[in-house]
């Protein structure tokens, strides 16, 4: 794809947002251990990222991701969605959806999904069978959604799994004070781990913190499987509010912008 055409078709704040996030990840520091991923901060714009806070779409607007899944006692659900897609998007009220189309259009764009891959390549490459020089060129089809996690949400250690060959994940936070609340990485711990109930390790834990975000390629090769998860959100931290994006291997389901099967 012509990148230059592609942006000249954007919004400028569109296109604005899309520059600014490339270089950020082409900026950031990859890290190999557990599994290739990296951490960048300053991801949006910050007037674009101040914009994004004020405009988050009304609770009411979210839908449950799974909630047979992701339940309290009580029934209700502890993780809701929002699909930057199609009639979802119809959800948003119509002074904010402006604003997510511009963020959607932005991380859309294959600018920014060559980054991700340059980024990753190593691991990405493993992902899809082709050298390391060929990755960036390799096509993906984006999933993109606002997520809240609320109290009693939590996800066990998991690799996330095919189509998916990139995991992305924004932190929308307001402020230093959610910093605990990042998606963890993990390892299979040693024999002994196992057998006394501690099947993983946690590696690392990303910080919570405003206008940051971390990403890394999905693999279950040995040695490489992207285990990641997030121990249970305690109610005093407040709302997880997150942007989660996610490249796959193939188109999902046709005229949704591959929904279905997303973050399951």
């Amino acid at each position: 794809m012509d990148q230059t055409a592609e942006l000249v078709g954007l919004s400028p704040r569109a296109k604005a947002i899309a520059e600014h996030l490339a270089a950020s990840i082409a900026g950031a520091d990859l890290a190999r251990a557990p599994f290739d991923h990296f951490y960048l901060e300053d991801a949006f714009p910050a007037d674009v990222y101040a914009e994004m806070l004020r405009g988050l779409p009304r609770p009411e607007s979210y839908l449950p991701l799974n909630p047979r899944r992701w339940k309290r006692a009580d029934g209700s659900s502890t993780r809701d969605r929002l699909y930057l897609a199609g009639e979802e998007m119809e959800r948003i009220d119509a002074d904010r959806r402006e604003l997510w189309e511009d963020v959607a259009a932005a991380l859309r764009t294959d600018l920014v999904r060559r980054a991700v891959y340059a980024k990753l390549k190593g691991d990405v490459a493993l992902r899809l069978g082709v050298p390391e020089d060929e990755v960036v060129d390799q096509p993906g089809w984006p999933v993109l959604m606002l997520v809240r996690d609320t109290e009693d949400y939590e996800i066990k250690p998991h690799p996330d799994g095919q189509p998916r060959v990139v995991t992305m994940q924004f932190y929308l936070a307001e402020d230093d004070s959610q910093l605990d609340l990042g998606t963890s990485l993990y390892e299979r711990s040693g024999v002994l781990g196992r057998l006394t109930g501690g099947g993983f390790r946690e590696v690392k834990r990303f910080a919570f913190r405003p206008n940051s975000g971390y990403a890394f390629a999905v693999n279950d090769l040995p040695g490489k499987v992207s285990y990641h998860g997030r121990q249970r959100v305690p109610g005093e931290l407040g709302v997880r509010n997150t942007l989660l994006i996610q490249w796959r291997s193939e188109p999902g389901e046709a005229g949704k912008d591959g929904l279905r099967g997303a973050a399951e």
